[in-house]
């Protein structure tokens, strides 16, 4: 007897091998963060996509300012600050911008900000760009498919006053951004990037890009590149609820996404991986592996053999969690809590929460 996920990986492993086989496909190996520190074009279309998906926006604000006995109003614009918990991809990405300005000659990032520093507030790590480097990202780039951030970036280069600042001309008549759909190798490292910043999911195999009503034309348009190169079933993007974000009190607007179907981020991963944040890499190679490298063994068979697995690292393991146990029993997060739940019933393993996760523990 097999299931609908048997007949989903055999049909994965197909697709996979056909672009295994395929060599003009996968001419160009490199990760995108390689394409990125070697191709000028490549490193500002992903930096959109970073602006985009990930940074502070430059909003502008009215500051009151004091010299002497002469009180005044200032137009001020926030910092382009790109704030993230994971260290990992702000060194990556710090790395190459410093590399670009200085072969560019050009001030990219803030002036104290030659290393990934702590927002003392949040105790995430942050970078600060310049609005010099934001200029030449939307130069080369044209009109970014996100008109809440091309306007504000737009905006915020229009006002440039400082010495320190460059001030560049937008042509809006230009469109890198259309290179994802005639390139795949370009599109999977656009989407490699967005597994590192927006994705979620990605614990589990079924990565989903989700964001609010704001961003509904950039997810538009990321839908299209994914349809254009089949790595998605969704016809349009899917509503997301967010009544629990409603009832704690937070205003939330509404949300939307689509999904990445598991031949998709087989074929993506080969053409652009690794992604920069070691945790979530290792988890997209374990279902990317999983995929190509999946046997029937039998629904009866596999279900006892995992349902062992399990216990028995839960019993060498002390406070061992949901993701570390897909990897030992080697299925998705999903069946390994089906399993967890059915141990728990069975008075064999207790759970402790641990932020948006639990700890396993025998009992």
């Amino acid at each position: 007897m097999t299931t609908n996920a048997g007949f989903e990986y055999g049909n994965a492993v197909e697709k996979y091998q056909e672009a295994k086989n395929d060599e003009e496909k996968l001419i160009d190996r490199d990760s995108v963060y390689q394409m990125m520190r070697e191709n000028w074009k490549i490193y500002c279309l992903m930096s959109a996509i970073i602006y985009i998906e990930e940074m502070k926006k430059p909003k502008p604000h009215i500051q009151v300012k004091k010299h002497k006995d002469k009180i005044y109003n200032c137009l001020c614009f926030s910092s382009l600050v790109l704030k993230m918990k994971d260290k990992e991809f702000l060194d990556e990405f710090l790395e190459i911008t410093n590399k670009w300005g200085d072969k560019l000659n050009k001030n990219f990032v803030g002036p104290s900000f030659n290393s990934v520093k702590i927002d003392n507030y949040s105790q995430h790590f942050k970078i600060i760009l310049s609005p010099t480097w934001l200029g030449y990202i939307l130069k080369e780039c044209g009109k970014i498919p996100n008109e809440y951030s091309f306007g504000h970036g737009i905006n915020r280069i229009k006002f440039i006053k400082q010495k320190r600042n460059e001030k560049v001309d937008i042509d809006h008549t230009k469109n890198l951004f259309n290179l994802l759909l005639r390139n795949k190798t370009l599109a999977a490292g656009a989407f490699i990037l967005s597994f590192d910043l927006e994705f979620r999911g990605i614990q589990t195999g079924s990565p989903s890009l989700c964001m609010s009503d704001t961003f509904k034309d950039f997810l538009e348009f990321m839908l299209k590149v994914a349809q254009k190169w089949q790595w998605t079933n969704n016809k349009t993007l899917s509503p997301v609820s967010i009544e629990y974000s409603k009832s704690l009190g937070i205003n939330a607007s509404p949300q939307y996404e689509f999904r990445i179907n598991i031949s998709g981020l087989c074929e993506i991963y080969k053409l652009a991986g690794p992604l920069a944040i070691r945790d979530k890499d290792k988890c997209i190679n374990f279902h990317v592996n999983r995929s190509t490298n999946y046997k029937n063994l039998g629904w009866g068979l596999l279900k006892n053999n995992t349902k062992n697995k399990i216990l028995s690292a839960v019993k060498t393991n002390k406070n061992i969690t949901t993701t570390d146990l897909q990897f030992i029993a080697g299925v998705r997060v999903d069946v390994v809590l089906d399993h967890l739940r059915n141990l728990e019933t069975e008075n064999l393993v207790k759970k402790e929460r641990n932020g948006k996760g639990y700890f396993w523990n025998i009992k």
